[in-house]
């Protein structure tokens, strides 16, 4: 028979190599979701998977914590991941030097910096090409991803606006109306000497970019849906801002409702 301080010392010794095990083991995957059900001026819930999960499930999952009975505004509901665009910095340097360098014109500084500013506090992660419709993705495999890691996911509310940014003063909210078209939106705001005239970019609500005709010899009437983003280039005859304009378009894209 084994006697007691033997029976003991052979416990905690099982104990300790089972802790160490424990220990030693990788950690499970989890797929955690930081979810605005009722859009982002409410608070968060955390859901969280043991193993990667479809996007189908997750957002079934998502709108059982809703609490508003309005049906969500799926244009406008997304899913980014947790980290800032790659982008994002660098773009808001360059525009804070372009606001510096253009000091003898304070509209066009201004309009630098507050482009730069605005992109700042509105783009705050990198948004994912998806479509978060629940009929979609059920019914599409390809709308349907595996997810695993950390993102999060926003049911939007219907929006009644859209911002015009970029080559005016600083962004403007504007009240949207049905089929108002974009010159009809520029019109309520001030174009700068060097914003481009012949066209603007729009942005929808889901990321889509489009370019929409605004002079009077290529005008032609596209609809701009609640919560779009009309962003107006800069064009110079000095200065070659096409890619500057890219680049704040990509950025404009990670924008959420």
């Amino acid at each position: 028979m084994f006697s007691l301080p033997l029976l003991l010392s052979r416990y905690r010794c099982y104990v300790l190599a089972s802790l160490c095990l424990f220990i030693s083991m990788p950690s499970l995957a989890q797929t955690i979701i930081t979810l605005y059900a009722n859009g982002t001026s409410a608070a968060a819930v955390t859901l969280h998977y043991a193993e990667p999960v479809r996007l189908a499930h997750v957002v079934s999952d998502s709108l059982k914590q809703r609490t508003i009975t309005e049906t969500p505004y799926w244009l406008g509901s997304s899913l980014s991941t947790t980290t800032a665009p790659k982008n994002k910095q660098a773009l808001i340097t360059q525009l804070t030097q372009l606001s510096q360098q253009h000091r003898d014109d304070t509209a066009v500084s201004d309009s630098f910096a507050n482009t730069a500013q605005w992109l700042q506090q509105h783009i705050q992660y990198q948004r994912l090409p998806v479509d978060i419709d629940i009929d979609k993705v059920r019914l599409n495999k390809s709308d349907n991803p595996l997810l695993n890691g950390n993102y999060q996911l926003q049911l939007a509310n219907r929006p009644t606006s859209v911002i015009v940014i970029g080559a005016i003063e600083k962004p403007q909210t504007i009240k949207w109306q049905p089929r108002m078209a974009a010159k009809a939106y520029l019109a309520q705001v001030t174009p700068l000497s060097i914003a481009t005239n012949s066209e603007v970019t729009v942005i929808q609500p889901d990321g889509v970019v489009q370019q929409y005709p605004i002079a009077y010899w290529n005008n032609n009437h596209k609809d701009i849906a609640p919560g779009a983003i009309i962003f107006l280039g800069y064009q110079s005859l000095f200065h070659n801002y096409s890619e500057l304009n890219h680049a704040i378009s990509s950025m404009l894209i990670n924008r959420t409702l």
